[in-house]
């Protein structure tokens, strides 16, 4: 049984994942980006259904975790290869997290669910940004994202928050706040190196300061890979996470903008069968012994076949 669908705006993954759970679909493949992939986890949490994803989006940053290869590398059909990487690999069962913001009269709004991560601060008013013009995110892909970013930082300023992490409770000015479930953040960037996908843990990044010369700075040393060492940066592990701030913060969930704080987060175990291809690397599971990567002769050889074939089709000799 086979079924193909198109979505046309927000929520349209959601209502297709939730059909093919009630029609018995062992799997739902994803064409699109890191967003798309988190409404579709909406629909699939807590089920049977595996969730399969092909790159298709602008960062595709959990194709990326997986080593899937994605659009405007080398390989000349990436969504061919990537489908046929994950057929080749098995179902794990991942955990997910969960962001609930909570409203004013003390009611909950719409719980969100994430793969990658959720994020308060100067990431989400990024985000806003690139989603507040879709023209010019279509035109210029991951440039729009440089351009957000100058924007957001020239008027961002952090603000006084409280963070509650199962039950202890910190006070900070902070700029940006990250829960990871995974270990790569954005397309440049390897924020929390020890996240695995299937401990039941979130691995949690709070960036102190304000003003747009800490925030650069943090940027900075983030690409660097040496935020780790910054006494500006906390790093924790938590199950269950509230966030509280002075200002309203906006929030977001796989890149996507889902309101402001204040917000609770959640890792919810081992509550998506996620298909792994057998390329990802086994860092990203507890128990990482039944993937087989390749090994790095055997990258060499693939990334050398790639580049003869890209050069073929695109001289015409294909």
């Amino acid at each position: 049984m086979v079924g193909v669908e198109q979505t046309h705006g927000r929520g349209d993954a959601t209502t297709y994942a939730r059909k093919a759970v009630v029609a018995g679909y062992d799997a739902v493949f994803v064409l699109g980006g890191d967003g798309t992939v988190a409404q579709t986890v909406d629909g699939l949490v807590g089920t049977e259904t595996a969730l399969a994803v092909l790159p298709g989006g602008t960062g595709n940053v959990l194709a990326r975790q997986l080593n899937l290869p994605v659009p405007g590398g080398l390989h000349p059909r990436p969504l061919l290869e990537s489908a046929r990487l994950i057929l080749e690999g098995r179902p794990r069962q991942v955990d997910v997290g969960r962001v609930t913001p909570h409203g004013g009269n003390g009611e909950n709004g719409p719980a969100h669910h994430f793969l990658c991560w959720g994020g308060v601060g100067f990431d989400a008013q990024l985000n806003l940004a690139v989603a507040e013009d879709q023209a010019r995110k279509k035109r210029l892909g991951l440039g729009a994202f440089f351009i957000a970013g100058f924007l957001t930082l020239r008027d961002f300023a952090g603000t006084a928050a409280v963070v509650r992490l199962d039950g202890r409770r910190i006070s900070r000015r902070m700029i940006m706040l990250v829960a990871n479930n995974i270990q790569l953040y954005g397309v440049f960037f390897r924020m929390a190196s020890t996240a695995v996908l299937d401990d039941g843990w979130l691995d949690l990044y709070c960036f102190q300061g304000s003003g747009p010369a800490r925030t650069l700075l943090h940027t900075l040393r983030l690409f660097l890979h040496r935020h780790i060492q910054d006494p500006q940066v906390d790093i924790y592990r938590a199950q269950h996470i509230e966030v509280t701030t002075y200002r309203p913060l906006p929030v977001h969930v796989d890149g996507e903008y889902i309101g402001y704080t204040p917000v609770a987060i959640d890792v919810i175990p081992r509550a998506l069968k996620l298909m792994v291809p057998r390329c990802a690397p086994p860092s990203l599971f507890v128990d990482g012994s039944g993937l087989f990567p390749d090994t790095p002769w055997e990258r060499v050889v693939r990334f050398a076949k790639d580049a003869q074939e890209a050069i073929r089709e695109r001289s015409g000799l294909a």
